[in-house]
């Protein structure tokens, strides 16, 4: 069978072709690896099984999720690429570069820490699953747990990229689509700017409005939400005579944030960090799309008649 390179085997190249042309899109910066690295035609026809489509760019690709975790790269807009600030650094290893030398950075360690917070788990070892003490069923799971991982963060990045106004939509359609107003997106409003006091949309949980769920969005890139954000917000639907609010962020919340929105029982107040909301976005379907399903067959028994 030709071999194919593993995927942290194309992070150097990658980088390398990014400092020599710039800023690329996507398409272009894989052509440019694959003729730098001389892969052959019989390379490029490799297919994954679970896909079809080429196992050369998947791995490609896998490389330039890594490193944009690592901060060696980024996406300057929408299917582009280019060199992070940490690019340098791991181009001045001159050597090719392993999955080892990214967990030093420190943006690798807060995605890490991250992770953990939000699965409540012991952080994992960086080291490969042990193919030899795994079984199929593990080997899936692990690799689905990863890629889920990846759509999470790829997911908060393009929302911290958004404009305001159509981060405030968004939130709009995951609530619709949780059931909120009914499920009816038309059951909700935008607030139009101006003294509202952070209110950026309303819900209407009946028919003619008379109950109603506040809504405030603030897409941070990196700002913890204060709990002076918080206390405005619920001075805003105090005033407004309404007893629900949800507070979302791509953020996180200050722990006086979260002890504030804890200690009041009316109104009643939800917080929606960015790790909340990538989930509930991954679960009801909004922003993603299904890639593939993947079919996996066993023994019919009765078939063969089997007491098994």
């Amino acid at each position: 069978m030709t071999d194919i390179p593993k995927f942290h085997q194309f992070m150097r190249p990658l980088l390398q072709v990014l400092q020599e042309h710039g800023e690329m899109s996507r398409n272009d910066a894989i052509e440019a690896v694959v003729k730098e690295m001389g892969l052959t035609e019989d390379q490029m026809c490799i297919n994954q099984e679970s896909n079809g489509k080429s196992l050369v760019r998947g791995r490609i690709g896998w490389a330039s999720s890594y490193l944009r975790v690592a901060g060696a790269l980024i996406g300057p807009k929408r299917g582009y690429f280019a060199l992070g600030q940490n690019a340098i650094k791991l181009l001045a290893l001159n050597r090719p570069i392993k999955r080892t030398d990214l967990i030093n950075f420190e943006e690798w360690k807060i995605h890490q820490a991250s992770k953990q917070s939000k699965n409540q788990l012991p952080q994992e070892s960086d080291r490969d699953l042990n193919i030899d003490d795994s079984t199929p069923e593990d080997l899936i799971e692990a690799g689905v747990k990863l890629i889920k991982e990846q759509l999470a963060s790829d997911l908060l990045e393009q929302m911290k990229k958004m404009d305001p106004y159509a981060f405030e939509s968004l939130v709009l359609d995951l609530l619709a689509a949780m059931g909120y107003g009914g499920g009816s997106r038309m059951a909700m409003q935008g607030v139009p700017r101006g003294p509202d006091g952070g209110i950026d949309g309303r819900i209407n949980e009946d028919k003619l409005g008379l109950d109603q769920i506040y809504m405030q969005a603030k897409r941070y890139a990196d700002n913890a939400v204060s709990s002076e954000k918080v206390q405005a917000f619920v001075g805003a639907m105090t005033q407004g005579g309404c007893r629900k609010g949800v507070f979302v962020t791509t953020s996180t919340f200050t722990s006086d944030a979260k002890q504030f929105a804890a200690s009041i029982r009316d109104p009643r107040l939800v917080l929606v960090d960015g790790n909340k909301l990538t989930d509930l976005m991954i679960q009801h379907e909004i922003g993603i799309e299904t890639k593939q399903v993947i079919k996996i067959s066993r023994i019919n028994l009765d078939y063969f008649g089997s007491d098994e």
